[in-house]
């Protein structure tokens, strides 16, 4: 007994002195998804485009062969840039869509993908989190490198002269379905609904929008860049806030306006934020424990 005391304490006073020196290796390991795969980071890349939708038949799927729904309509995309650049693609999120039988289709305003974080990826809601300069005492939307945490909206057009390999096959994917130029028209973003305690800002904090119903006018023809701010005050209940959306032409040149986008949605999040001090301590606790216990199996199992 007195033996197994010995080797335990000793072995116990090595573990904590490694990981005492680990655990900022440890920690740092969390942080790594936000650092850059390559030469991109998903806070450095644009991952929303506004595009115009170019096909006239639906190609694939149950309702192949039918006129698309969605065609000729602005139409809000989320950009899939892989490891594989030459697989690079569109998502449209919440584009019109079919719903019923193939010989008697309803069409629907939207589509089953038509939230960010896209549902199927399993992600959870953004979390907003705490803001300074403009947005010091809220809780705000932040690039952090996570996917879809980046929500700077470009037209597509903006890559027909981009350089990188990874922007042009982004461009040319589905077989050029996103080309078409939004030319004059003037693009607006119409607020459908809000999670009550939820704002939508521009970079210097001024609220977009008065109430549901309302339209903000983004820019005309290809040549804008879009940030919005999703934010809360810091006392936000804690829990999921969502916002839905459409795109719509407000063009008042006499040109016939393109039509209407389908509806989606942004998800976000307001948790408890730890203390950096809190989290530090937790991970290093919840890292002894473990090495602790393995430990004591370790020097039962040579003593028996």
């Amino acid at each position: 007994m007195a033996l197994y005391s010995i080797q335990l304490g000793q072995a116990s006073t090595s573990v904590l002195a490694s990981f005492l020196l680990a655990a900022p290796l440890a920690l740092s390991s969390n942080i790594a998804p936000a650092q850059a795969h390559g030469n991109h980071t998903h806070a450095d890349e644009t991952e929303f485009y506004i595009g115009l939708d170019g096909l006239r038949v639906l190609a694939s799927g149950t309702y192949a062969g039918l006129d698309n729904p969605n065609y000729n309509r602005l139409t809000f995309l989320y950009a899939h840039r892989e490891e594989d650049f030459t697989t690079n693609h569109f998502h449209g999120i919440g584009a019109y869509s079919y719903l019923g039988p193939v010989g008697s289709p309803s069409i629907n305003p939207t589509n089953t993908n038509n939230r960010i974080p896209e549902t199927n990826t399993g992600q959870l809601p953004l979390q907003l989190l705490p803001g300074k300069g403009a947005f010091a005492g809220r809780l705000v939307s932040t690039a952090t490198g996570a996917e879809y945490s980046n929500i700077k909206i470009e037209a597509v057009e903006t890559l027909a002269s981009a350089t990188d390999a990874d922007d042009q096959y982004l461009f040319n994917s589905s077989g050029g379905r996103w080309q078409s130029s939004l030319g004059g028209a003037t693009i607006g973003l119409q607020l459908l609904s809000i999670s009550s305690g939820l704002n939508v800002a521009d970079e210097t904090g001024v609220n977009l929008f008065n109430s549901v119903g309302d339209i903000y006018t983004i820019g005309t023809g290809d040549n804008f860049t879009f940030r919005p701010k999703f934010w809360t005050d810091a006392a936000a209940a804690l829990g999921k806030y969502s916002a839905t959306f459409k795109l719509v032409d407000v063009s008042t040149n006499g040109s016939t306006s393109l039509l209407e986008s389908g509806t989606f949605s942004f998800d976000f999040s307001v948790e408890q934020v730890p203390e950096p001090s809190t989290t530090m301590s937790l991970g290093v606790l919840g890292l002894l424990a473990l090495s602790w216990s393995r430990l004591k199996k370790r020097t039962v199992k040579s003593l028996n």
